[in-house]
């Protein structure tokens, strides 16, 4: 297995009930449960459950962060958080199974000139022995809408892998940058605005919510089918469609199998109430519904 780093500028101490939920009452449940939460903590919960060695990189503050840094490290992930003043955003989640999930959360925080820096460099000493390093999410602050661009810079330098899951300004600046990210996954709203920049990439992933995605990469193009399931939670699929897919590629798989593992991935995770925390065992059974058909 191989040694992955992923970055999350803008995690969040998520707080998760399952629950009827009815407007105007007061709802009980016998325990809400923390979880610690983020595009990139995601990703690496999930390789970490695959036998991954893990370190997720992560800025935040105060007794938030604190709990944030406990639950990740309760995942068999190394949490490497760069501190600031600021504390760290919170969220929460209603899920009901037949009703689905209703979500809630802060937007950011502010992340002063200092911290950022502080953040650059923590993702390039995390580098060094990396077989990829994944960025997801939002950035907490607008004044880091160029970080992206220097974190793909720094892990081009490092000689790692390079891929971005994100959205705005700051994923457009790191696809007009030097060291465009080698893989991005955009969804297709986002593709449809503009797809110009996204063509940097050197593979594209397509998506459109729990339908069919496209592929693109220089060893050819792909339309892959998910299985169908009974949704309960959509939150983080995508997160697991790039932890399933990352598992296959630095394992030495094809890019047909990887996929087939990377839509399976997200369709186990849609099925339950709790997010990204999926394993080989619960993927496996879903391979084989996946259509993976090469395209012209």
């Amino acid at each position: 297995m191989g040694r992955i780093v992923t970055v999350t500028a803008n995690p969040l101490l998520d707080h998760i009930a399952e629950i009827p939920w009815r407007h105007g009452t007061v709802s009980r449940t016998a325990a809400i449960v923390r979880a610690a939460g983020g595009k990139g903590i995601n990703v690496a919960r999930v390789l970490a459950r695959h036998g991954h060695d893990c370190t997720a990189v992560c800025l935040g503050g105060g007794h938030e962060a604190d709990e944030l840094v406990r639950l990740v490290a309760a995942d068999g992930i190394k949490p490497e958080l760069v501190r600031t003043a600021a504390r760290l955003r919170i969220g929460f989640q209603v899920a009901e199974q037949q009703a689905g999930t209703v979500a809630c959360i802060e937007e950011g925080f502010r992340v002063t000139t200092e911290e950022r820096e502080r953040f650059v460099a923590a993702v390039a000493a995390a580098l060094p022995g990396a077989a990829l390093c994944i960025i997801s999410g939002s950035v907490p602050d607008l004044g880091m809408d160029d970080v992206y661009r220097r974190l793909a810079d720094v892990v081009a330098a490092a000689g790692v892998p390079c891929w971005l899951d994100s959205y705005g300004k700051p994923i457009f600046a790191a696809l007009a940058g030097a060291n465009p990210p080698a893989l991005v996954k955009p969804n297709r709203q986002e593709y449809a605005g503009d797809p110009h920049p996204w063509l940097a990439a050197r593979e594209l992933h397509l998506t459109d919510g729990g339908g069919q995605v496209t592929v693109r990469a220089p060893e050819g193009r792909w339309r892959v089918v998910p299985p169908e399931v009974s949704e309960v939670n959509p939150i983080g699929s995508g997160d697991c469609w790039l932890a399933g897919y990352a598992h296959g590629r630095v394992s030495g798989w094809d890019i047909p199998r990887s996929l087939a593992w990377a839509a399976a991935a997200g369709a186990a995770n849609a099925s339950r109430v709790e997010v990204a925390r999926i394993g080989p065992e619960d993927i496996k059974p879903l391979v084989d519904r996946v259509q993976v058909v090469q395209a012209p």
